[in-house]
């Protein structure tokens, strides 16, 4: 009967661990990456970037247990697209930067003098910068997706620019 249980369960619990951890990659605090900002009614209009609408939430600026200082959560063609975590001292930055090494594992560090790191995890890029000069730092969230979409529209409105500038002579 043991055998009989392990062999069936055995195979859902994998699936569902495997689930878990899939969903990690998918979200950025409970909200889908793409998600239509007109779907969520708890956000605040917050600094405004080029062709990016950014946005607050309001909810406690913790991330676990630990204080930061915002969250913020951008919109390109009002789909969530990248967010970022703003935070100040080494020590919140140690446990930061070790809870993103346990969550998505060991990260790229492309310049050794430089406290930067990189987690590049298929849809999803991850960068983590701080300044140990003035202790600031960031954790910035990019889905590729969105992020291509918003590079190729640039482009093509370079190129449209250019040609128009070129008819006009």
């Amino acid at each position: 009967m043991g055998r009989k249980f392990f062999l069936f369960f055995g195979p859902c619990l994998l699936l569902l661990w495997g689930l878990a951890i899939g969903e990690t990659f998918e979200t950025f605090r409970g909200i889908q990456w793409g998600t239509d900002k007109n779907n969520l009614s708890d956000l605040i209009a917050g600094p405004q970037r080029e062709n990016v609408e950014v946005y607050t939430r309001k909810e406690p600026k913790k991330v676990g247990n630990i204080e930061v200082e915002n969250i913020y959560y951008m919109f390109y063609k009002d789909k969530l697209g990248a967010a970022m975590i703003t935070f100040q001292g080494t020590s919140i930055s140690t446990r930061l930067k070790e809870a993103l090494s346990q969550k998505y594992g060991p990260a790229e560090k492309p310049d050794p003098s430089a406290e930067k790191y990189i987690w590049d995890l298929g849809d999803l890029k991850i960068l983590f910068n701080f300044l140990p000069t003035n202790e600031s730092g960031s954790i910035e969230y990019y889905f590729k997706f969105i992020v291509q979409q918003r590079d190729e529209d640039k482009t093509k409105t370079k190129k449209d620019t250019e040609r128009k500038m070129i008819d006009d002579l």
